[in-house]
């Protein structure tokens, strides 16, 4: 009986691995087939570009300035950090005139002792010794420290520009009623010459001093430049020059192009001829030097020579002399 009692042994044994296998195989097909319950990942926080920041005059909340030995002379701390040098406003491009192209760059601190600050969305004038904050605007424009240092132009809360000049006090030498303010392509010892400023004021144009009186009457169409005695003005791409009183002269019909060089006028008439005229003498003092692309600012460059007291135009490679005594 012995070898029976074996068997069913042996019988129970095998019934039971096949049991265990096919509890093993539903298990291995759940774990694959049926989707487990995951942890929710956390959304990782989007990493947000800082402004930048020039690190030379930034650190930890505050400003620092230096004098130009590279001294430092005070610091300011940041209402909303990160807070910056103010850079000068860029907007003669949206108009007519002739001025100065520009680079970008933050605005010195001036006179050792005043720094316009980028801060909060706002522009403010402080005063580095006292820290104090004398005033606020909306932007501010110097050429990229290209005028003399102490006059600054300057737009109010109201998008309207004036001019302050700074010393030991500060001067209100424009109040806030222009929409545009801007100065002349004409440097003198590499600054450029604010004796005079370009304004414009409810669709008319003008030209103050730096004093703030007007020295013109207003007229319509964007002037582009002026010498002492006329004004050039763009008016649907016509350009027309126009005297002090608003008369306008030499030509009724206008030109294609027209700038200065020192007393000189550079014109280009309708068919594309330039030639430089001499206002007060009421004559030309070069002959027609045909142009033949209509880019004319970039067509031809003149300059008045001292030592040779002539008139230099170059265009094309091909430079003319003019004698203008």
């Amino acid at each position: 009986m012995q070898p029976r009692k074996n068997k069913s042994v042996l019988i129970i044994i095998i019934i039971l691995l096949v049991i265990m296998a096919s509890f093993s195989i539903i298990s291995i097909y759940f774990k694959f087939s049926v989707p487990s319950e995951t942890k929710e990942e956390t959304p990782k926080k989007e990493q947000t570009e800082e402004p930048t920041i020039d690190n030379a005059n930034y650190k930890d909340g505050k400003l620092y300035f230096y004098d130009k030995d590279n001294n430092l002379i005070g610091d300011y701390t940041c209402k909303k950090a990160p807070c910056s040098y103010a850079v000068s406003e860029i907007d003669d491009k949206d108009y007519a005139i002739d001025s100065l192209e520009t680079e970008t760059a933050p605005i010195n601190v001036i006179l050792n002792n005043y720094a316009f600050i980028n801060d909060n969305n706002n522009v403010i004038l402080y005063k580095i010794n006292t820290k104090e904050e004398i005033e606020t605007f909306k932007a501010v424009k110097n050429y990229d420290n290209m005028m003399p240092e102490e006059y600054v132009i300057v737009k109010d809360s109201n998008n309207k520009w004036g001019i302050i000049k700074l010393g030991e006090n500060i001067e209100r030498i424009a109040n806030f009623d222009y929409d545009f303010i801007g100065i002349k392509n004409i440097l003198i010892n590499n600054k450029l010459d604010v004796t005079n400023f370009i304004i414009k004021k409810e669709n008319l144009w003008g030209i103050i001093d730096n004093t703030g009186d007007l020295m013109s009457n207003y007229l319509s169409g964007e002037i582009t430049s002026f010498n002492d005695v006329l004004i050039s003005v763009k008016n649907n791409d016509i350009y027309y020059l126009y005297d002090y009183n608003g008369k306008r002269v030499v030509d009724e019909n206008g030109f294609n192009y027209i700038s200065f060089v020192d007393k000189f006028i550079n014109i280009v008439d309708k068919n594309n001829n330039l030639y430089i005229y001499d206002y007060i003498n009421d004559k030309k003092i070069s002959s027609n030097m045909n142009l033949k692309g209509k880019d004319y600012k970039e067509a031809f460059q003149s300059s008045y020579n001292k030592e040779t007291n002539t008139i230099d135009v170059s265009i094309d490679g091909k430079v003319y002399n003019y004698n203008v005594s």
